[in-house]
């Protein structure tokens, strides 16, 4: 699963090997913006069979990979 959304936002941000950095501030480095933000969540429910509604998500859990790991892994429970 882990993978999976480390790909996921890998090719959303355009950018490799992620995964060496789990805590990067996807928003502070500019990795993440609003479109790719409704791609990341349209592509995680899509691949994860989980309904995301990102008015009850805590606005920092986008900044890093490793929050949305938790939050995935939270809403397959």
């Amino acid at each position: 699963m882990e993978e999976k959304i480390i790909k996921i936002i890998e090719e959303i941000c355009e950018i490799e090997n992620l995964k060496d950095n789990m805590d990067i501030d996807l928003i502070e480095e500019d990795l993440l913006d609003s479109l790719g933000f409704i791609t990341l969540i349209s592509e995680l429910e899509d691949e994860f069979n989980i309904e995301i509604q990102p008015t009850r998500v805590p606005s920092d859990t986008w900044r890093s990979i490793q929050k949305i790991i938790e939050l995935v892994k939270n809403l397959k429970m």
